[in-house]
């Protein structure tokens, strides 16, 4: 029992979660934004621009990048540090032939974009399709000055 001891103290130390929980630096989850005209008054305002994040629940990539790359700390810092994140959902958008998608050029899902305009014109969005690890985000995000 005694060699138990100190393993069940820092076991109490780091609590249920492992030492996983949330801390100060933690920038907690991403909020996003769910509506277009609001994220885009709010880059107006801030001169950040907006990050778009396509998805929809039925994309298995989405949920991919929702559990590993817009979970992880460093992304969600700077995120939130300089950009404007709105999501869009294109879970009832599945034909091909949606207004929305044509204006943002989104072919594929996932699909993120970094922008200032409204409908993200190819000629001045940065754009990245498919799944993305934390460190080829945070590279796509570095790109956007």
């Amino acid at each position: 029992m005694s060699r138990l001891a100190p393993l069940l103290a820092v076991a109490a130390l780091l609590g249920p979660a492992g030492g996983l929980a949330r801390g100060p630096r933690d920038p907690g989850p991403i909020d996003w934004i769910l509506d277009e005209e609001r994220a885009f008054a709010e880059s107006s305002r801030t001169g950040k621009p907006v990050l778009v994040d396509a998805w929809a629940e039925w994309c298995t990539a989405c949920k991919l990048m929702d559990r590993h790359t817009w979970s992880d700390p460093t992304v969600r810092r700077e995120v939130q540090k300089r950009f404007v994140p709105l999501r869009l959902d294109f879970t009832d958008e599945i034909t091909g032939d949606e207004p929305r998608k044509d204006s943002y050029g989104v072919q594929a899902l996932p699909t993120v974009l970094s922008c200032r305009a409204r409908g993200c014109p190819a000629a001045s969005a940065r754009r990245a399709t498919g799944y993305l690890r934390p460190a080829e985000m945070l590279a796509f995000l570095a790109g956007q000055r």
